[in-house]
């Protein structure tokens, strides 16, 4: 229920946050999608948050910044994209190609926008960003909120000491060394080539590596769990063995056979709202 409290405010402030930027890049559109656009004018957009996220917007669906790079075979920056005019004309070619056809259908056809076309277009543009950018913020509010509630417990129920992370990666050669000891607990320590939320050193001196996630969907759970933390989970698994247990502590929802699947990884699965486990967990580490 807590996520059904978020004040209407918040959605009308990203809305009216991200408007100029759509209907400056919706704007922009012919030159965007010519066979060689300006690199300038794309470098520019990249530049500005708010325009990047429109630019990206205008696909159905939406790309993330992570997919984009991915796509292109390079990381996207305003930098690259002036070095590079193949970057641009690519870049432009990926819009072009993943052009939103319902919001813009006058572009298909080549035809000039009907009455009101390029108003409804800036809206619907709009509606999407401003959505996804308010679940966001909330997501980085729950997750805020959930690490403070591991790290309370840690704290004042468990009685462990937070020990700061090494400036570099745990590795298996100086794990006894850099890994906190029995009864610490770091925040954020690079293990191997992955973090973790918290890196728990547990009284039978193996390490549980916890990850904090929140979602609000059943499809974002699985990017946040099958994705996010079993590669990290592998990763751990593939550099430690036994030295290190995956656990993740989730809030929201999240889809039966996803958390089952995480399970089998294995990763170690507890909820926000019973940490009562996780410290049932802690506690029956024993030597």
């Amino acid at each position: 229920m807590r996520r059904l409290d978020a004040p209407k405010i918040d959605y009308e402030n990203e809305f009216n946050a991200i408007k100029g930027a759509v209907e400056y890049v919706i704007a922009q559109l012919p030159e965007l999608t010519r066979a060689t656009p300006s690199p300038e004018l794309l470098a520019a957009i990249c530049a500005n948050p708010g325009k990047f996220t429109a630019l990206r917007y205008l696909l159905a669906p939406p790309i993330s910044e992570d997919d984009l790079d991915t796509l292109l075979d390079t990381k996207v920056s305003p930098t690259a994209i002036r070095k590079s005019a193949k970057l641009a004309a690519d870049l432009a070619a990926l819009i072009k190609t993943g052009l939103d056809t319902k919001r813009f259908p006058w572009l298909k056809s080549g035809a000039k926008p009907a009455a009101g076309a390029i108003k409804a277009a800036n809206l619907a543009t709009t509606v999407a960003a401003a959505i996804q950018r308010v679940q966001t913020r909330r997501r980085g509010d729950e997750k805020e909120h959930l690490e403070s509630s591991v790290q309370n417990l840690l704290l004042i129920d468990l009685k462990f000491i937070q020990a700061p992370a090494p400036k570099g990666s745990i590795t298996l050669g100086n794990f006894r060394e850099a890994a906190p000891k029995a009864g610490e607990f770091m925040r954020g320590a690079t293990l191997g080539a992955d973090n973790g939320d918290f890196v728990i050193g547990l009284p039978n001196n193996q390490i549980l590596a916890i990850e904090c996630k929140s979602s609000n969907s059943e499809i974002n759970s699985r990017k946040r769990l099958n994705k996010e933390v079993v590669k990290n989970a592998n990763g751990w698994t593939s550099n430690f063995g036994k030295l290190v247990i995956a656990g993740a502590v989730l809030r929201g929802v999240f889809k039966p056979q996803y958390v089952i699947a995480a399970q089998e990884t294995p990763v170690a699965i507890f909820w926000g709202h019973r940490l009562s486990d996780l410290a049932a967990f802690v506690r029956a580490a024993r030597t």
